[in-house]
């Protein structure tokens, strides 16, 4: 663990995010690919999200109903290696500075291929709820995203508006929605393998036009504050927030810390004295 930077802490406040340079070692990264590679060529069985709760989401472990992309959500489910970006420790230490109590909620995975259009800018969280008082920054969510191949110009890179965590006045959502890089003060967000970027939710943010012919693939891991983590806010999502005690068993103590809201959850909790009320 380290500390975080005067810089860095002035930085993700001006900008809404961090860029973590080489943050991931690249064995690391090259297993992590060949998993999305190998779970995008296959189909899965989606019957273990039966008993869950407000199952009646739009995504499943694999979705392609996105013309030239491929989206994996649930990452642990679907292979142990991704346990491992789980509380990294070259990042655990900024979630912890700028969220106290960070819990993981959704995993996925983003593979764009030749031809995927600009996708629509958003927010996942109220500006009004990125706050700095007297020095502590508190952003409610915060997204992690890990760079598993280059994200070259014209590769369909994160595009972002800086600052824009702060903002006061809505873009045009039907002029600017889709604009990608041609939205005012977007710029794109370009790497190699291993690079992480973090930034608040709340910060707007799409994805550009991709106009290379190779793949381009990054991973997703959003952290809430834990006195808000539950799934049931998200019902497209919800079924991949949730592992069950056969999953976590294999946490590391660090990881179990940042997903033990999980062990208070329906339909298998795993925590004594939790059992449902009968009122």
């Amino acid at each position: 663990m380290h500390e975080i930077s005067e810089e860095q802490r002035f930085l993700f406040d001006l900008q809404g995010y961090l860029i973590l340079r080489g943050a991931i070692d690249r064995d690391l990264i090259d297993a992590l690919d060949a998993a999305v590679v190998e779970n995008e060529a296959k189909e899965h069985d989606e019957s273990w999200a039966a008993g869950i709760p407000v199952v009646n989401g739009q995504h499943f472990s694999k979705d392609t109903n996105v013309d030239n992309q491929i989206r994996l959500n649930g990452l642990p489910r679907l292979d142990p290696v991704f346990d491992q970006l789980i509380a990294h420790p070259s990042y655990l230490p900024y979630l912890k500075e700028f969220m106290a109590e960070p819990q993981l909620v959704n995993t996925w995975s983003i593979s764009k291929y030749a031809g995927r259009t600009a996708t629509g800018s958003h927010n996942g969280l109220p500006t009004e709820e990125y706050t700095v008082r007297d020095g502590v920054i508190r952003s409610p969510m915060l997204n992690v995203v890990t760079m598993l191949t280059p994200n070259h110009p014209g590769d369909g890179c994160f595009c972002i508006i800086p600052g824009s965590h702060k903002k006061n006045l809505n873009l045009d959502r039907e002029r600017w929605g889709t604009a990608g890089l041609d939205t005012p003060g977007a710029i794109e967000v370009t790497g190699e393998p291993g690079d992480v970027m973090l930034f608040t939710e709340a910060l707007t943010h799409a994805g550009a036009n991709k106009t290379s012919k190779r793949r381009r693939t990054t991973l997703q891991y959003n952290h809430v504050q834990r006195n808000r983590a539950s799934p049931m806010w998200d019902h497209h999502n919800a079924r991949h927030y949730w592992m069950p005690p056969s999953i976590r068993e294999r946490f590391t103590p660090a990881q179990r810390d940042l997903t033990r809201w999980m062990s208070y959850t329906l339909p298998d909790r795993d925590v004594p004295g939790a059992e449902r009320s009968n009122d």
